[in-house]
C-alpha cells in the first residue's frame, strides 16, 4: 500500500523503531494521546510521518533531533494562536514543537485536534 506521495507505507511501529529511545518515548506518548482522542481514526504513514486519518488526515506527528513536531494543519494553529503564544511553545503556520519530556499543554492540543476534526467533518 502507498501513501499520498507514492512512498511505501510502513507501520507506525517500524517507523518509530528507527528513532532514539527519547524520540520513541515522545512519539509513543503522542500516539496514545491521539488514540484516546480519536478512537475511530485510522493510523497511517503519510508524507513520511505517523498520522491519524478520518476521511482526511487530521493530525501528523514526528520526532526530530530536539523536539516532537505536532501538525494539526493551519486552521487549528490560527484558531488557537493566542493560547499557543501564552504556552511559550515554538509554533509556525501548521506545526507546534513539543519537548520530548515534561509537560505538554494537553488541553490545548485536545482543543486543536477537536477543531481539526470539525474542519474535516
Amino acid at each position: 500500500m502507498d501513501d499520498e506521495n507514492g512512498a511505501s507505507l510502513t507501520t507506525i511501529d517500524t517507523h518509530m523503531a528507527t528513532k532514539s529511545p527519547e524520540q520513541q518515548a515522545a512519539m509513543s506518548r503522542m500516539r496514545e494521546f491521539l488514540r484516546t482522542l480519536l478512537p475511530d481514526a485510522e493510523e497511517v504513514i503519510s508524507y513520511g510521518m505517523p498520522a491519524f486519518k478520518q476521511k482526511k488526515v487530521l493530525v501528523f506527528y514526528e520526532a526530530f533531533s530536539k523536539h516532537l513536531g505536532f501538525y494539526p494543519a493551519a486552521g487549528p494553529i490560527q484558531a488557537f494562536e493566542a493560547d499557543l503564544k501564552a504556552s511559550g511553545l515554538v509554533y509556525s503556520k501548521g506545526a507546534v514543537q513539543l519537548p520530548f519530556a515534561g509537560d505538554w499543554p494537553e488541553e490545548l492540543l485536545k482543543k486543536m485536534v477537536q477543531y481539526r476534526q470539525q474542519q474535516v467533518g
